[in-house]
C-alpha cells in the first residue's frame, strides 16, 4: 500500500521541531541548563518543553518554553519530580516563564508556519557558522 505524500502543513510541522531543536541547542550551547553537563553532536542533550507541546503549537515552537536538559535532567527528573522542577524554572528563568502567558492559543495558520520557519532559519544563520549548509539543507529539505 502505497503511503499518502505529506501536506504542505505536515512538511513545516517536520522542519519546525528540526529548526526550534536546533535553535535552542545552539542557544543554550548543547549544555543541559539543570546540571552543566555539555554534549554537541550527541544525542544525549534534550530539547525539553515547559508546558507540553501537546497543549498547543504556538507552545512548541516558543523558544522561552525550551530548554536544553541531559538526558538524566529530562527522564529522570524533569519529568518525575515536577514540583521542584518547576519551581527551579522559575527561580532560573523568571522572564520566560512569565513570557509563556502572553502566547495566543490557537492552531497556526501555514502562513504563520512559513514565517515562523523562516524567523528560526534567520535566527540559526546567526548563530551559526557551526551548522553545515548541507545540515540546513537535510532539515529543510
Amino acid at each position: 500500500m502505497k503511503r499518502k505524500p505529506k501536506s504542505m502543513r505536515k512538511k513545516l510541522i517536520d522542519q519546525m521541531d528540526k529548526l526550534a531543536s536546533q535553535y535552542i541547542k545552539l542557544r543554550d550551547d548543547h549544555t543541559c541548563q539543570r546540571c552543566g553537563k555539555r554534549e554537541v553532536g550527541s544525542s544525549s542533550i534534550h530539547v525539553s518543553h515547559v508546558i507540553p507541546k501537546s497543549r498547543g503549537q504556538r507552545y512548541r515552537w516558543e523558544p522561552n518554553n525550551m530548554k536544553c536538559l541531559c538526558f538524566h535532567c529530562h527522564i529522570n527528573w524533569w519529568h518525575v519530580d515536577i514540583v521542584p522542577a518547576a519551581e527551579w524554572y522559575l527561580s532560573k528563568f523568571p522572564g520566560r516563564w512569565a513570557s509563556l502567558f502572553e502566547i495566543p492559543t490557537g492552531k497556526m495558520s501555514v502562513t504563520d508556519l512559513e514565517e515562523l520557519r523562516d524567523w528560526y532559519i534567520r535566527a540559526i544563520e546567526n548563530f551559526n557558522s557551526d551548522v553545515p549548509d548541507d545540515e540546513l539543507g537535510d532539515i529543510l529539505g
